[in-house]
């Protein structure tokens, strides 16, 4: 992991996001990029208005991420590599432009932003950018806190592509805190016996996790989010895993009514696996 981009609203919420984000960085090395979308406010209004020229605008944002930044290397002795990056567009295209451009490993968001409509704009991007699925993703909320990720819930449906590549973030995470993998499978075990005997999902599965300390579980409620965060809640995880594939039931998850849904939102961070 050698790069993490870090998009910010300014809110308090995503000011928790960028926290989160120093303190993976910390731990593997990785530079940190904070980054800002705007665009040019829109009136309705036939009255004569005053328009902020773009350089003015971008200038204050450029300035409000080189604050954070210096924080940041205040409280961490300079230790961190910080770039401040602000962008004028949509900030899901901005967003997954950079991931490009910048060969970025990782991307920690937050979910809520400060006020409503905050909340309604951050919680959006969010959700787009993972559904994009071009690059994995950490959520969290203003609940979360950092700490070392011990027990990972990967919640699977059996109809993921257990690519090396996707898999790859997830067990960066486990090689770097030792971290044990529930494979959650929230399909009836009945199913889950049938796609295990393919050797196009099991053994694919299995080859993926070769190496990790991991062990299989079944769901035994019928609602999807209920039985995640059931399953979660009892093993006390620290993190939950999923693959939002176009194909993958869990796909469904990742719209704006249920992912606030999830108790992951409250004191458990998301990690959405990219499907490029």
């Amino acid at each position: 992991m050698k790069t993490i981009l870090v998009p910010t609203d300014f809110s308090d919420n995503a000011r928790n996001a960028v926290n989160y984000a120093v303190e993976i960085a910390k731990l593997t090395k990785a530079k940190l990029i904070l980054f800002h979308a705007f665009h040019i406010p829109v009136t309705n209004s036939d009255m004569p208005v005053g328009v902020i020229p773009i350089e003015a605008i971008e200038k204050e944002n450029i300035n409000r991420l080189k604050d954070i930044m210096k924080e940041i290397q205040s409280k961490n002795n300079d230790a961190l590599n910080i770039e401040c990056i602000c962008k004028m567009g949509l900030a899901v295209d901005e967003i997954t432009e950079m991931v490009k451009t910048k060969s970025i490993d990782l991307v920690v968001m937050s979910i809520r932003g400060a006020n409503y409509l905050s909340e309604i704009l951050m919680g959006s991007i969010t959700t787009a950018l993972i559904r994009k699925g071009c690059c994995p993703v950490v959520v969290i909320n203003q609940n979360v806190k950092f700490k070392n990720i011990k027990k990972i819930v990967f919640a699977s449906d059996y109809h993921e592509i257990f690519d090396e590549s996707i898999m790859k973030p997830l067990k960066d995470f486990v090689e770097l805190f030792k971290s044990h993998v529930y494979v959650f499978n929230v399909v009836s075990e009945l199913e889950a016996v049938s796609f295990t005997g393919k050797a196009a999902t099991g053994n694919l599965l299995e080859h993926s996790l070769k190496g990790t300390d991991y062990t299989f579980h079944f769901s035994e409620q019928e609602d999807v989010i209920e039985s995640i965060n059931t399953f979660a809640a009892n093993k006390k995880a620290d993190m939950i895993v999923m693959i939002p594939h176009k194909h993958s039931l869990l796909k469904n998850i990742f719209n704006e009514s249920n992912t606030k849904k999830m108790a992951f939102h409250t004191h458990i961070p998301l990690l959405a696996l990219h499907t490029c």
